[in-house]
């Protein structure tokens, strides 16, 4: 999207350098200026989405909560989030920002593919484990299928979730069936 955007700010400005009519002139400038803007929202948007300073300040579970309200918000599904037992100081950057990162693929998901009306965030700290649960109540989709396809390059989020989390020694495990809804499952070691 922003690509396009930027493609069609640089047409417009070169249409711009030969059109010698001001009238049409001003309209493109308008346009481009607007262009822009959207573009440069787009750039905010997607900075705050990778890592926000949030994540840092305040830790997972104020940056996963900011963040699935603000999905919550934006898609219009009723969210509710549990993390009542897990404790800020045990988790590691690393991980803090893997399991960020895997909430905001499974919220894309929901918001792009599963018609739901609802989403539930459960996540908690037992032992030695930080769990990350993220259901939805949505159409639902053939894991197996999915997998195959990812495998094929046609789709990565599957297996960007399943990289992100074993690099930090954790794991996925996704849960779904054509009109069951969904529910992804996240473990990672403290």
């Amino acid at each position: 999207e922003i690509g396009q955007k930027l493609t069609l700010v640089k047409m417009n400005l070169q249409l711009l350098q030969r059109d010698e009519n001001q009238g049409a002139a001003e309209g493109q400038v308008r346009e481009t200026l607007k262009l822009a803007d959207q573009a440069l929202q787009k750039v905010r948007d997607v900075s705050l989405d990778l890592r926000p300073s949030m994540l840092d300040d305040l830790g997972l579970v104020s940056a996963l909560r900011w963040y699935a309200d603000r999905h919550a918000q934006r898609s219009g599904v009723a969210l509710s989030f549990n993390a009542a037992d897990v404790a800020q100081q045990r988790i590691s950057r690393d991980v803090a920002t893997s399991c960020f990162r895997i909430a905001q693929e499974v919220l894309t998901n929901v918001a792009r593919h599963a018609r739901a009306r609802s989403v539930w965030i459960d996540l908690t700290a037992p032992g030695t484990e930080l769990r990350c649960t993220i259901r939805d109540d949505g159409v639902g989709f053939d894991v197996a299928h999915a997998r195959h396809c990812a495998l094929r390059g046609r789709s990565l989020g599957v297996l960007s979730m399943q990289e992100r989390a074993e690099l930090v020694g954790g794991a996925v495990d996704i849960v779904s069936a054509p009109g069951n809804g969904t529910e992804v499952r996240v473990r990672f070691p403290l």
